[in-house]
């Protein structure tokens, strides 16, 4: 008789927690599934001016390396590219300032593209007034 209700009461244990975990599983998508929802997506322009930064940064650092590698005496297309890359970096500002007038999106990377850019941008000049000196 013992047995029995030892056994029964183990079973009924069993089912409590089993209900609990899934009573836990519920509240953990649900919280989830709130963050999911409070979610703004990012300006998209945002986004494009920080691949716009992140590429004009690596070509800024290839152009560097070869400059390095040859001595200073750097073939022509070195020059031409450091124009593209200037304007460039200088449009990805623009488009990062024109993502701040999106509506109801995320405006950290416009913020970031902005900063990288700008920062492109001043390191340009330091080159630029560097070689003047």
């Amino acid at each position: 008789m013992w047995k029995n209700n030892n056994e029964h009461d183990r079973e009924k244990r069993r089912v409590r927690s089993r209900r609990r975990r899934e009573r836990e599983k519920e509240r953990r998508k649900k919280r989830f599934q709130k963050r999911d929802e409070n979610r703004t997506p990012h300006a998209s322009r945002g986004v494009t001016s920080c691949i716009y930064a992140g590429g004009f940064f690596a070509a800024l650092i290839v152009m560097i390396i070869i400059s390095i590698a040859t001595g200073g005496n750097a073939p022509a297309f070195v020059g031409g590219l450091a124009l593209v890359i200037f304007f460039g970096a200088w449009m990805g500002m623009i488009t990062g300032f024109r993502g701040f007038k999106e509506r109801d999106k995320n405006y950290i990377t416009c913020k970031i593209g902005v900063a990288c850019n700008l920062a492109i941008l001043l390191g340009f000049a330091g080159i630029f007034i560097r070689g003047l000196l």
